[in-house]
């Protein structure tokens, strides 16, 4: 009885060897990763809706989301909104969807069919409202951001990247960027207001990309840019010059964590 059981246990471990395989060949399975860095990302891209930004749409806009689109991985959920003259008020996410995962508990054909779907329906909806030829009378940034100060709030597993297509031109009844002369004096103004009525947004740890951006002249343009770096300064949002401009020059590729990998 005693030999039995000995030889039962070598057959177990000997399967088990030929299943993990040995080191530096074959398939490594449930390795742990090695990278322990959030993967997964929620994406929220607000697209400005004004009348102003009725060509870029079709050009700077529809450009920019190819990018995005090009970079999506398992894992992303992607959320993409208007920026009209009632953002706060009306808004409703044109896409809210999740590109699915691999998973052994879905086969290869399933996991494909979902992907494909999922992945098509998003451009399908993007188009969609990007060749919207009816714009809006006004573009409320400030209050698109408070928007995405909700989405985010309830996101704590996945990386936050927020994309603007926008000129960045807020046009709304206290605030007309084109026609203001945005100097250091009025930006704190606007912030140290905003701060009062707690419509500061809490954008920490929030990756900022702006495609679109433009303005009648370089001060000008200059100026609308200091204010959005210190806007996001004081939300707490990650932003760059460098991702700020007519249009998204780079847009970050995933980092992809593996669980089975094959040497």
């Amino acid at each position: 009885m005693m030999r039995q059981k000995l030889w039962s246990a070598g057959l177990v471990f000997l399967m088990a060897m030929l299943i993990l395989g040995s080191p530096g060949r074959g398939v490594r399975a449930f390795e742990k990763p090695k990278n322990t860095e959030k993967s997964s990302r929620v994406i929220v891209i607000f697209v400005d809706m004004s009348g102003s930004a009725n060509k870029a749409r079709r050009t700077v806009y529809k450009e920019a989301f190819e990018m995005i689109y090009q970079h999506l991985d398992q894992g992303d959920r992607v959320v993409v909104g208007t920026i009209t003259g009632r953002s706060y008020i009306d808004f409703r996410a044109a896409v809210n969807e999740e590109i699915p995962e691999k998973s052994i508990w879905v086969n290869r054909l399933q996991f494909e069919n979902n992907l494909t779907k999922t992945k098509n329906k998003i451009r399908q909806e993007v188009e969609r409202l990007l060749s919207r030829k009816r714009g809006t009378m006004q573009t409320e940034i400030l209050n698109s951001l408070n928007i995405a100060d909700s989405i985010f709030h309830g996101e704590e597993n996945r990386r936050k990247i927020l994309v603007i297509l926008s000129d960045m031109i807020q046009d709304s009844k206290e605030y007309k960027f084109d026609r203001d002369d945005i100097t250091s004096r009025y930006i704190s103004q606007t912030i140290r207001v905003r701060q009062q009525n707690n419509l500061i947004p809490k954008l920490n740890g929030v990756k900022v990309y702006v495609a679109g951006a433009t303005a009648a002249d370089p001060g000008k343009f200059r100026s609308i840019q200091n204010f959005w770096a210190r806007y996001f300064d004081e939300s707490g949002a990650d932003f760059s010059p460098h991702r700020y401009g007519h249009s998204l020059i780079e847009f970050e590729k995933k980092v992809v964590t593996r669980i089975f990998h094959e040497n």
